[in-house]
């Protein structure tokens, strides 16, 4: 039974119009580094980057819209008792101008300052720890390889990404552990499966 549902944020809850080549270009990061690893050195903020970073995703803030069913499966999820939990690298200020302003709501939402980014699986397993759930009691929705990372290093069993080329190229289509969906109604179709 699903008991937990770990959302990310942009390209998942919210669209997402960042350009990841590009913001790693300007902010000298090979491809494969982790951008916040790069800027959050110990004892150390790189704050020329960070401000780089910042400004590429207030734009995206201020551009984006929720994902067409966002709310209605948030809804259902919440109907069903599951616990509905939002991990995002992204910063506080944008995560809570984005829920108020399109008045989503979540049962906690963890951002970057909580230093617990993906794809480490810290924050899925803080998450999990905090509502005593069992991985396999526990599903993982997202849109990028950091999400399915992030979920197998917290042995999460079922991981749901939007479909995109640059994701199942990255992931594969044989991935036991991973099922796409097109948008929520298809999701909404593919949960009662896992016996929510």
């Amino acid at each position: 039974m699903i008991k937990l549902a770990i959302f990310d944020m942009d390209g998942t809850v919210f669209e997402s119009h960042l350009d990841w080549l590009k913001i790693r270009e300007e902010l000298e990061i090979e491809r494969g580094g982790n951008i916040l690893k790069e800027i959050y050195r110990e004892n150390c903020v790189d704050r020329n980057r960070l401000e780089i970073l910042e400004n590429y995703e207030k734009e995206n803030t201020l551009r984006t819209r929720p994902i067409r069913g966002i709310s209605d499966f948030l809804l259902y999820l919440k109907d069903s008792n599951a616990a509905v939990v939002l991990v995002t690298n992204n910063n506080r200020e944008n995560t809570y101008f984005l829920l108020k302003k399109f008045n989503l709501s979540f049962d906690l939402v963890i951002t970057r300052e909580m230093k617990l980014w993906k794809p480490e699986p810290d924050a899925f397993l803080y998450v999990m720890g905090k509502y005593r759930c069992k991985p396999e009691e526990t599903i993982a929705i997202g849109d990028s390889h950091y999400d399915v990372w992030a979920s197998r290093r917290a042995r999460v069993p079922h991981i749901f990404i939007i479909k995109s080329p640059r994701v199942i190229r990255l992931i594969g289509t044989n991935a036991g552990d991973v099922a796409y969906f097109e948008d929520y109604r298809d999701l909404k179709e593919m949960l009662p499966a896992f016996a929510i």
